[in-house]
């Protein structure tokens, strides 16, 4: 549940709708556009309350494209949901919910150090657990990036000789979807993480 949410500035616990679109089932498009709805109604204060709940970012898609997103607080998912109905809606509230409060609950638990010796210590822990994710993750990218069975695009188009931004991931991620494929991620230096696809999902884009 942990990659429901993440921590922001002064410990604030969030979440974004890039996952909430994902988790949901839902076109990115639709919910930025909800969340717009939400702060452009007819009362300006409101529309000003609304925007402490929401915050206004970018992110760049696979093709390098800047798109617009949006980072919320825990009011601002249960305003956004808040007309989402079904089982599966309801359960998908629910593991929000849930994340929201795990990671509230561990911010309490951590102590601030008493003691400089004490400081040391928490230091030298949080950056020998740094290294070992990165090591993880540089890992389980050199393996997958490896794979001869799931590329990048960029990958594969360096192995074709194409210009990868000819590429469209959008249609890729829907033939994944439309073939039974999931879509997997990688490690990336730049972009913190990248797409991975099935082979087979780059044969049928390539037909």
């Amino acid at each position: 549940m942990t990659d429901l949410v993440f921590k922001g500035q002064n410990d604030q616990v969030l979440t974004n709708s890039l996952l909430v679109a994902e988790k949901f089932g839902k076109r990115h498009a639709d919910v930025i556009r909800s969340i717009d709805n939400i702060l452009n109604t007819e009362d300006e204060l409101l529309n000003a309350k609304m925007r402490l709940a929401f915050v206004s970012t970018t992110y760049e898609d696979s093709t390098g494209k800047s798109n617009p997103a949006y980072i919320m607080n825990q009011k601002g998912f249960s305003i956004l949901v808040m007309g989402w109905n079904g089982i599966k809606a309801l359960k998908f509230k629910n593991e929000f919910y849930d994340a929201f409060e795990a990671m509230e609950r561990s911010l309490k638990e951590i102590k601030t150090p008493q003691t400089y010796a004490e400081a040391l210590r928490r230091l030298a822990d949080e950056v020998e657990a740094k290294e070992q994710i990165q090591y993880q993750l540089e890992q389980k990218t050199e393996q997958l990036d490896e794979s001869k069975e799931w590329y990048s695009i960029k990958r594969w188009a360096k192995e074709h000789n194409m210009n990868w931004r000819c590429i469209n991931w959008r249609r890729m991620k829907a033939l994944s979807y439309g073939l039974g494929y999931e879509i997997k991620k990688i490690f990336d230096a730049n972009y913190g993480q990248v797409n991975i696809y099935h082979i087979n999902v780059f044969k049928t884009y390539f037909q």
